[in-house]
């Protein structure tokens, strides 16, 4: 049986560990930054921060999942990708046992998709996306590389999200719109037309 690493101690940690099926792997750890307080987190060992992955690997830890959240800054996240990159890891996708995932969809690497989660036929879930509770992402949509798709929220048939793009918690986003890189959506919003590259919305947004 594999050994997986997580990379990071905070609260996706939890959501991530509470979402694994423990049963595929060997051993379980978890690699923080700042893990001098802490033995463990829900049960799984920390064993030192991120400086010992390297040792790990060694080890026999192959495989690793980014356990570090993204809300408006993704540095950190892209930082360690490219330390699982370096260090030949093999990323894992999490899926939570109640989420539906068709089998139509196509999913990259480093994925988490949380409770309740429906991503519907023809899918594209580029890595590193995160999909977080109870969202609906309907047929065709496009989720770009490091983004995260919040609580809730329902993208409408053939949504595309760019790269490193936060959409918040509980927005409605209509058919066939397009969300560039690097947007930041506030939560709740409902978005009508197309949103530029590196933009902030809030609300209702037509523009």
């Amino acid at each position: 049986m594999d050994k997986l690493v997580l990379i990071g101690g905070g609260g996706h940690c939890k959501s991530v560990i509470d979402s694994i099926d423990k049963n595929m792997y060997e051993d379980i750890v978890i690699t923080d930054k700042d893990n001098s307080v802490l033995e463990e987190i829900m049960g799984v060992r920390i064993a030192g921060d991120d400086d010992v992955l390297a040792e790990l690997m060694l080890k026999g830890y192959k495989k690793a999942f980014i356990t570090v959240g993204f809300i408006k800054d993704n540095t950190l996240r892209h930082k360690l990708y490219d330390v699982t990159e370096v260090l030949d890891f093999d990323l894992i996708n999490v899926i939570d046992k109640t989420a539906i995932v068709s089998e139509k969809a196509h999913l990259d690497k480093g994925i988490f998709i949380g409770k309740g989660v429906i991503i519907n036929a023809e899918c594209k879930i580029g890595k590193m996306a995160i999909i977080n509770t109870g969202s609906i992402v309907e047929h065709e949509c496009i989720i770009g590389e490091h983004s995260h798709i919040a609580g809730g929220t329902i993208l409408c048939g053939n949504v595309h999200v760019g790269t490193d793009t936060f959409i918040g918690a509980g927005s409605r986003i209509i058919q066939n719109v397009t969300i560039g890189n690097n947007c930041i959506i506030g939560a709740g919003s409902i978005i009508l037309s197309d949103v530029p590259d590196n933009s902030q919305v809030n609300g209702i947004y037509h523009s």
